[in-house]
């Protein structure tokens, strides 16, 4: 077995388990935004230098979502992760499976191909999801809650500019006074989960970068073989010249009532 194919087994595990992460940390952000604390209105304590009206309470309530959340970049990660997972992943388990124990039959070369064809489109996929994420997010840093404008629209969504969701709780936990301390504790807690999504989009790419150069080197070594050697790339396959004519000699000599088979060489 060669040492491509043992590297390309192992990527393909470690690719698999930290899409695996990366599918459960978007899984966690997309539950809390819908069922968690976001999906109901903050108590802020009201900053007297940031808001004009001298007849302000001392509390006003702010959506836990802002009324324009961009979240395109997530459903991008999830379908990327998704897709290494299934595509490259169990797919690429049962080709590699059907490879080493049914060398040779035309499933086995279907399932094969096939799955080197769902390579360069996932990986892409992948590229375009660390890339847009980034990207998206970086535009939106630094951004400013303005409290005169959240006080106003009380209790309504906070309606300026665009936020992702890590860049919106940010700055909820800097800007804003909550008061609820277990409040803060809650959204900090799920800040680093949606952090941890943005970030693992790095070894996720790094590792489905591994994969696919490896997957491309052992698939044109094992198209060399005529797609016969079962995963053992470099060996002499079983239907070789010299492998053919020992089949040959040894049948001339059953022919020949047991004849030397070198008389025939």
């Amino acid at each position: 077995m060669s040492g491509t194919y043992i590297a390309l087994i192992v990527s393909l595990g470690l690719l698999t388990g930290d899409a695996v992460i990366e599918l459960a940390y978007i899984t966690s952000m997309v539950a809390y935004l819908h069922g968690g604390a976001p999906s109901g209105t903050f108590v802020v304590n009201t900053p007297a230098t940031h808001v004009a009206n001298e007849g302000s309470q001392p509390t006003y309530e702010i959506k836990g979502k802002p009324l324009h959340m961009l979240v395109n970049q997530g459903h991008t990660s999830n379908g990327a992760a998704g897709s290494a997972i299934v595509l490259i992943g169990i797919v690429g388990v049962l080709a590699l499976f059907a490879r080493a124990r049914f060398p040779g039959r035309r499933f086995t070369r279907f399932l094969y191909n096939f799955w080197m064809i769902l390579q360069i489109p996932c990986f892409l996929l992948t590229l375009s999801a660390l890339g847009y994420t980034f990207a998206v997010t970086n535009k939106h840093r630094n951004q400013i809650i303005n409290q005169n404008v959240a006080y106003a629209s009380q209790p309504g969504p906070y309606a300026l500019d665009q936020w992702t969701p890590q860049n919106w709780f940010s700055a909820v936990l800097s800007q804003l006074d909550l008061a609820d301390a277990d409040l803060r504790s809650n959204l900090a807690h799920h800040l680093r989960i949606m952090r941890g999504w943005q970030y693992n989009l790095i070894p996720l790419f790094l590792l489905q970068l591994a994969e696919t150069v490896l997957a491309i080197v052992d698939w044109r070594a094992w198209k060399r073989t005529g797609g016969h050697n079962g995963g053992q790339t470099g060996c002499t396959p079983s239907w070789s010249a010299n492998g053919y004519n020992n089949e040959k000699y040894q049948g001339q000599g059953d022919y020949n009532n047991g004849a030397d088979p070198q008389q025939y060489a």
